[in-house]
């Protein structure tokens, strides 16, 4: 009985462990469950080790069945918000947002959501350097990004000299910028006459 535990070592499943001496389910986890690698199913062979000890885990992920809201899919466990899509962002059916019911995608990368019904919503979901619209006239607020809206505040049509600008002629060049602001043939006085 070389741990002590009153079991010979022939008989005992676990002859170094004094906790454990029987594995019903010869899953390699101990019949007591209050012992060292105790086996929370003592009577059903599994291979968790995340969740429970030697429990059913049909997907081999390390989550029980019982413990894995996605049992058949090892790339994913859990479903923080309950959305429908797990919390490992890089697994099937992963969620870029866990947290967060309304988001679960985020194509650019930018940390706001695909779902523009959903929280922090992304009005440009394809553009890593823009995400909301204030004015809503199709720039993004931030000036340095990818097509900055020059007026994030009031809407504007502009393109040439500045994105989103308002043009009340029409012509591309904002109005401030515009020395004929109602002429769409000019924009440019050089000579100030």
């Amino acid at each position: 009985d070389t741990d002590g535990d009153n079991w010979s070592d022939l008989f005992d499943a676990f002859p170094f462990e004094s906790s454990q001496w029987e594995d019903t389910d010869s899953d390699g986890y101990g019949d007591n469950t209050d012992g060292n690698q105790g086996d929370d199913c003592p009577e059903q062979y599994g291979e968790s080790n995340r969740d429970l000890l030697g429990c059913p885990d049909a997907d081999y992920d390390g989550w029980s069945d019982d413990g894995d809201v996605f049992p058949s899919d090892s790339s994913q466990w859990a479903d923080s918000d309950g959305d429908g899509y797990g919390d490992d962002p890089f697994g099937l059916q992963g969620d870029a947002f866990p947290l967060d019911p309304t988001q679960t995608a985020d194509r650019d990368g930018d940390g706001y959501g695909d779902n523009p019904a959903g929280t922090d919503a992304d009005a440009f979901s394809s553009n890593p350097m823009q995400w909301a619209d204030t004015d809503g006239d199709g720039y993004g607020d931030d000036p340095f990004g990818l097509q900055g809206d020059g007026c994030p505040t009031e809407w504007g049509s502009s393109t040439q000299d500045v994105y989103g600008c308002p043009d009340t002629d029409g012509d591309g060049v904002s109005d401030g910028n515009d020395a004929f602001p109602l002429d769409p043939d000019y924009w440019l006085d050089s000579d100030r006459d």
